[in-house]
């Protein structure tokens, strides 16, 4: 469930940003992504009610292109945090990078990509779910369950990068 993850990152976002502007880049306004940004903006607001929050969405997946031209009009408008999530999170990130802003992040751990930026990741963990449907298959049991990766059962995790000050990581 994207939107946990998104709401741990907002909350930490709205702790660390300094100009109390937020920018968030996403692809389409469906599915995961949306998740992810509603729960980052919800969180971020119950944080600091007046923190403001900038949302664009390219209607990409994967235009890197893009994404670094939304980062590039998210800063430009005061973000000094930003997120987002797809592909094309890449160009964003590049951008957070060169212009010094700090980057939350979602899906996989991102800090590869730029160590000093990336304060946090949303990481999907699906190794339990795939132990037990493996278990389930050779039980005879094929489908017919559905699972929901959370924070509480473990498929969610947040990895921090090492920067992150400890009254932010509570």
């Amino acid at each position: 469930i994207a939107q946990e993850g998104g709401y741990v990152n907002g909350v930490m976002a709205a702790l660390l940003s300094e100009s109390g502007v937020l920018g968030v880049i996403g692809p389409v306004e469906a599915g995961d992504a949306k998740l992810f940004i509603d729960g980052f903006l919800n969180g971020a607001k119950v944080t600091k009610p007046d923190i403001q929050t900038n949302v664009i969405y390219t209607g990409s997946f994967g235009d890197t292109a893009l994404a670094a031209e939304a980062a590039n009009t998210q800063i430009a408008a005061g973000a000094d945090i930003l997120t987002g999530s797809a592909q094309q999170v890449v160009g964003a990130i590049g951008v957070a990078k060169e212009k010094g802003a700090k980057w939350f992040g979602t899906q996989s751990d991102q800090s590869s990509l730029a160590p000093e930026t990336v304060v946090a990741t949303q990481v999907f963990d699906w190794t339990d779910t795939i132990k037990d449907m493996i278990a389930l298959n050779k039980a005879g049991t094929y489908g017919g369950k559905a699972y929901a990766l959370t924070l509480d059962n473990g498929g969610l995790k947040i990895v921090f990068n090492q920067e992150v000050p400890a009254d932010v990581k509570a």
